[in-house]
C-alpha cells in the first residue's frame, strides 16, 4: 500500500510518462498528416496557415502543461506543493482538455 505522498509521486509521473509518450508518437506521426489533408476546398496555404497555427498554439499549451507537471511533481517530493496548487493545474489542464476536445473534431471531420 502506498501512502499519500508516494501515491502522489507516483501518479503525477505516471502522468508525465504518458505525456511524453503522446509527444513522442505525436512527433512520429506529424510527417504523414500532411498526406491526409483535404486540399480541395481551399488553397494550399491557407489551411496550411491555420494548421501550423493551431500546431504552434497546441505545443505551446503542452510545453506549458509539461512544465507545471513537472514542477508539481517535484514540488511534491519537496512537500512544497500545497493542494491548491495541484488543482490549479488540473484546472488548466481540463480546460485544454475541453478546448481540444472541441477544436480536434472541427479540424479533422472538416478540413
Amino acid at each position: 500500500m502506498l501512502s499519500k505522498k508516494q501515491a502522489k509521486t507516483f501518479f503525477i509521473g505516471g502522468t508525465l510518462v504518458t505525456f511524453l509518450i503522446f509527444i513522442g508518437l505525436t512527433i512520429y506521426s506529424f510527417p504523414e498528416s500532411n498526406d491526409q489533408t483535404n486540399y480541395e476546398e481551399l488553397t494550399e496555404s491557407a489551411i496550411f496557415s491555420f494548421y501550423w497555427m493551431l500546431t504552434l498554439f497546441h505545443v505551446i499549451h503542452v510545453l506549458v502543461g509539461l512544465v507545471i507537471l513537472i514542477s508539481i511533481y517535484f514540488g511534491i517530493k519537496k512537500k512544497t506543493t500545497r493542494l491548491e496548487d495541484v488543482e490549479a493545474s488540473a484546472a488548466f489542464w481540463h480546460m485544454c482538455d475541453l478546448f481540444w476536445l472541441l477544436l480536434f473534431p472541427i479540424i479533422y471531420l472538416f478540413f
